[in-house]
């Protein structure tokens, strides 16, 4: 019982955490005008937030194999939540700056440690429900978010976000209580100057996709040194053994093409329905809502079913309703609604499916696997909508269906890229 209280908890979070990458896309051009700043300046609201959640996910994942999760989810939620508080007094651009990277290096750990504790120290008996409400979570924070945040900003101004984010404060003392201690390894030196190498390697390279892409030249720059460092020290930031283990590599590499869609499918809907079919930002909002409801619905069902047998049928079924929700918005774009709850439905399905395959495929520790898998989702996401912001511009909304229907025929082939051996390791040969 005290488990599924700690489960609860941490889900919450998660749900807050997700909420707040997507609170504040709507905010720019309110946050521009207060501020007197330039849109591209208010823009680092949501990279400087997507910076410090993608780069935390490997710098938790690291600290835990040395540090208790219980102290690193009360830090994180300590700094996300005080950080919040203040920016909700503040007019200074700089310092408003500060409260998000704050954020985000709070909330990076939300979604990390959360699956280390699922898959790691709670009970096991509670796996398949805490990664369907993990899926639930994200789906139906990638929903709520723009909904609520459009609400907040009709009845006052941006800085209520912060203030609401703040309530995440309260479950500190729940965790503090209830979350369990756990063995952990002896304390290793912690790669600095490897987290210095990936920080400027993802900051240009989201830079370079965002703003400028002449910063792609020192992404690779910081990149090679990034990798000649993880080759010359024995504890590296990343662990150099992850990249000999091919069936982690191919799970990673399939949840980065789906998180991929995840970014790109959120901003393609909102530019359907905003600009062709009309919807003001609370309809808007609403539709998505509703659309993420559908897929949380989908991942209880999902995660309460799965087992090793059948999961290649769902990764299937959810390849099947991602084709169909680009076959529609080819044909008929008009169709946006439906488009929308197909989307989040097929997502559910197949994170469920390889958040499962993850824990069935790790069999020793899964603390530094499950920062490198986030972090591919984060990048994931973080190119999916700075690929489609530039396509969208370049050609029309069924054209970008078109794109989007090829990278899910993609995933689809990718099943058939384990080999037997490793089929049947993970329960795919059924």
């Amino acid at each position: 019982m005290k488990d599924k209280f700690t489960l609860l908890c941490l889900l919450s979070t998660v749900l807050l955490g997700v909420m707040n990458s997507f609170f504040f896309h709507i905010a720019i051009v309110p946050i521009s005008n207060d501020l007197n700043i330039s849109l591209s300046y208010s823009s680092w609201f949501i990279l400087g937030y997507s910076i410090m959640v993608t780069i935390g996910s490997i710098v938790y994942s690291k600290l835990a194999e040395s540090i208790q999760l219980k102290t690193l989810y009360i830090f994180a939620l300590f700094i996300f939540s005080l950080f919040s508080f203040f920016g909700f007094f503040s007019d200074n651009y700089y310092f408003l700056i500060l409260c998000r990277l704050a954020q985000g290096i709070g909330g990076a750990a939300f979604i990390t440690i959360t699956m280390i504790a699922v898959m790691d120290v709670l009970d096991r008996t509670l796996l398949p429900l805490g990664l369907a409400f993990i899926s639930l979570a994200m789906t139906l924070g990638s929903g709520l978010g723009p909904l609520l945040s459009g609400i907040l900003l009709y009845l006052s101004d941006w800085h209520i976000l912060f203030l609401f984010m703040s309530c995440a404060f309260f479950s500190i003392p729940i965790l503090y209580f209830t979350f369990p201690k756990v063995k952990v390894d002896k304390k290793k030196p912690f790669d600095w100057i490897g987290m210095f190498y990936l920080l400027f390697t993802l900051i240009f390279l989201l830079v370079a996709l965002n703003i400028n892409f002449l910063f792609i030249l020192l992404f690779f720059i910081f990149l090679f040194l990034l990798i000649r460092h993880i080759q010359t020290i024995s504890d590296p930031i990343i662990n150099k053994n992850i990249f000999n283990n091919r069936l982690f590599i191919r799970i990673a590499g399939n949840s980065f093409l789906l998180f991929f869609l995840l970014g790109a499918n959120m901003f393609l809907l909102s530019f359907l329905f905003s600009s062709i079919l009309s919807f003001n930002s609370i309809q808007s909002g609403l539709i998505l809502l509703i659309s993420s409801l559908f897929g949380g619905v989908v991942s209880i069902v999902v995660g309460k079913k799965i087992h090793n047998k059948n999961t290649k049928r769902f990764y299937r079924i959810g390849i099947y309703i991602f084709s169909i929700s680009y076959l529609i918005g080819i044909i008929n774009i008009k169709l946006g609604i439906l488009i929308s709850i197909c989307c989040f439905i097929a997502f559910s399905v197949v994170q469920i499916v390889l958040n499962f395959l993850l824990d069935s495929a790790l069999k020793d520790t899964k603390k530094i696997y499950i920062g490198i898998f986030n972090l591919c989702n984060f990048i994931g996401m973080s190119i999916g909508v700075a690929v489609f912001s530039k396509l969208i511009a370049v050609f029309n909304v069924n054209v970008c269906f078109i794109f989007l229907l090829t990278i899910a025929i993609i995933k689809g082939l990718m099943i058939y890229g384990f080999n037997k051996s490793v089929l049947n390791k993970i329960g795919l040969s059924n």
